[in-house]
């Protein structure tokens, strides 16, 4: 009879430390949206999802990708990221500015109807972090109407 109380006081514990234990996090999906209708074709996009960075070169604008990440908010490498890259071959300071004023990508990071990042710049790289919320100041930049 004193095995009884034994195997409660176990069975219990168990139970404790299943109800304690975090929940584990399901992976959340995001797409990735870059847009312009004065830059054509981009050097490059870097994006992350569940598996780590990735890189497309030449990529005709515009561009949507949806994939899994870990957590879409989180600041590590786990986290949503998209890089866009659209500088000529020649990159001194004075030629870039030159050549790309006023020539604006936007970038943006969805969670389903949710907007976790948006930039908009013209200097020929742009970048989102889902960590990061941001979205642009002026939604109507030029050369950015979705």
């Amino acid at each position: 009879m004193k095995r009884y109380p034994a195997t409660a006081v176990a069975v219990a514990l168990c139970l404790v430390g299943v109800a304690g234990a975090p929940a584990a996090h399901a992976e959340d999906t995001v797409r990735y949206d870059i847009f312009s209708d004065s830059v054509g074709q981009l050097a490059g996009v870097e994006y992350r999802d569940s598996s780590g960075k990735h890189l497309i070169e030449n990529v005709l604008l515009p561009w949507t990708l949806s994939v899994p990440v870990v957590n879409a908010t989180s600041p590590t490498s786990d986290g949503a990221e998209l890089r866009a890259d659209w500088r000529p071959n020649f990159r001194t300071a004075a030629t870039v500015g030159r050549v790309l004023q006023g020539h604006f990508v936007t970038v943006r990071i969805m969670r389903g109807d949710d907007v976790l990042c948006e930039s908009i710049l013209d200097i020929g790289n742009v970048t989102c972090y889902g960590s990061v919320a941001h979205t642009a100041e002026n939604e109507s930049s030029p050369g950015n109407l979705p």
